[in-house]
């Protein structure tokens, strides 16, 4: 039985616009709107919670910095603690 060659590996195929547009595009639209300056901090999860977090937010796609946000949003409204605007 001969030995063959393997067949050569097509070139890999350019991204179209389409392709870098779904990209691009693919984030989490973010939560609702808050007309104040942004506040930048690091915070630090737990392994066991940031694994449920990821859990839950695999189906839609979401970020965990979105799906977070979105999360505080919620408790805040469902608590009548968010500002009026």
């Amino acid at each position: 039985m001969p030995i063959r060659r393997p067949a050569p590996l097509a070139p890999p195929r350019q991204p179209t616009n389409a392709d870098i547009d779904r990209v691009i595009n693919a984030g989490s639209p973010p939560p609702a709107e808050v007309e104040t300056s942004d506040v930048k901090f690091q915070m630090v999860i737990p392994s066991a919670l940031c694994a449920v977090i990821d859990k839950l937010r695999r189906p839609t796609r979401t970020s965990r910095r979105a799906w977070i946000l979105q999360a505080v949003y919620e408790k805040l409204e469902r608590e009548d603690r968010l500002p009026r605007s």
